[in-house]
């Protein structure tokens, strides 16, 4: 399962929605006022690959200890700059043969990568171990 946090917009879950039936988004499991800390610990007991736009989520002790405890594997979309709802889909669904990450590269990520882990998303879809 894919799910992706409050951070990226839901018009970009959506959009994944119509083509898998693998994708959630924030507000699909959980209250508009769920704190980091909640979903992090629930959506890794679940086993969840996660994408998320919050850079912090590695520098704040509280939810950088959640994501270790709950054992997730989170990949973070690090541009300065947001992305437009077209950005952020390139970006996810990128073809493997330009070599750039996409939805498929993450998940062989996650799939072969020990959990814990914490993975930056560049702007041009590369992917870089913060953790």
């Amino acid at each position: 399962m894919i799910f992706i946090d409050r951070s990226i917009p839901r018009a970009v879950a959506g959009a994944l929605k119509q083509v898998r039936d693998d994708v959630r988004w924030l507000e699909d499991e959980f209250p508009h006022d769920v704190d980091e800390k909640t979903w992090l610990a629930d959506v890794g007991q679940r086993g969840w690959l996660v994408i998320s736009r919050d850079k912090k989520i590695r520098s704040r002790p509280g939810e950088r200890k959640a994501l270790t405890d709950a054992n997730v594997g989170c990949f973070i979309v690090t541009q300065k700059q947001p992305l437009s709802r077209l950005g952020y889909l390139k970006l996810l669904v990128a073809s493997l043969d330009q070599l750039v990450a996409s939805l498929d590269q993450m998940e062989q990520v996650f799939g072969d990568t020990p959990r814990p882990f914490l993975f930056g998303v560049g702007r041009t879809g590369q992917l870089r171990r913060l953790d």
